[in-house]
Parts: C-alpha cells; structure tokens; sequence
C-alpha cells in the first residue's frame, strides 16, 4: 500500500526528486498496489489550502492529478470500515499507553495495513515502525518483492 508520504512525491512538479528505479517498479505492480483512503483525503486537504491560499493554476493541475489517480485506483483504494475501525482503536490505544501520539491519519493507514496484511510502502518509517506494520521506504533500495 502506498502512503501518502510517497504519493505526493509523484505529484506533478515533484517528480524530479523521485529515484530513477521507483517508476518502474510502480509500474511494473501497478495492478498489486493500494491506496489508503485517508491518503486521498490527505492530497485532497492539500490541494484545498493551495487553492485557498492563491495557487489556483497548481491546484487545478494537482486536482485533475488527483482525480487521475483516484480513478485509476478504482477498487483498490482501501476504505475505513468497521473492522478497521476497531483495529485502529486498539492500534491507537497500544500508541499511547507506550507513550506515543501517532495522529490519526496515521494510525488509520497502519490499520489498514494490518487489516489486509499489506506492507507499506512509506517515506516515513519513524511514523509507522512504532506502530509495529510492515513498511519500506521505497526511494531507498532494495525494493520489496
């Protein structure tokens, strides 16, 4: 599944900082790959405060962007539900009582990374390995197989 941390990386604009190997591998498993629903909310908060904040032309391009993906993605853009939900409380809970204070998006993508024993493929492992999900930082090599 990938997070939002690697996503926006591939955004118009931004690509110019992605690794020459990332591409193809995302590619190549395009049809094997998850979008966390909370990811889509994420660029989509985003994407708002550029528009409030004066950047229309960049926010209209990141919004068709957007909506590329989210189509692209189509049934496989993992969704809140009520499993996940109780797994993401006790995730939540377990956080704190070790005294960590994931945010909830967070919390919210590792559990459903668990819920469907995915590994995540995130930019933040210092977010997520806490959490106790399979991650990898996929700008960095070896990728997953």
């Amino acid at each position: 599944m990938l997070d939002t941390s690697v996503v926006s990386a591939l955004a118009p604009g931004r690509d110019m900082h992605v690794p020459a190997h990332l591409a193809p591998w995302l590619t190549d498993r395009a049809h094997q790959l998850y979008l966390p629903c909370i990811a889509v909310a994420e660029l989509a908060q985003g994407i708002a405060k550029l528009r409030r904040s004066g950047g229309i032309e960049r926010a209209a391009r990141l919004q068709n962007w957007l909506d590329g993906l989210v189509a692209g993605y189509a049934g496989r853009i993992l969704p809140l539900d009520a499993q996940v939900a109780q797994v993401l409380g006790e995730m939540s809970d377990a956080a704190w009582a070790a005294g960590r204070h994931p945010g909830f998006a967070d919390v919210a993508i590792a559990a459903l990374v668990q819920s469907n024993r995915l590994c995540l493929l995130t930019r933040n492992l210092k977010h997520f390995e806490p959490l106790g999900v399979p991650c990898h930082d996929p700008f960095v090599l070896p990728l997953p197989t």
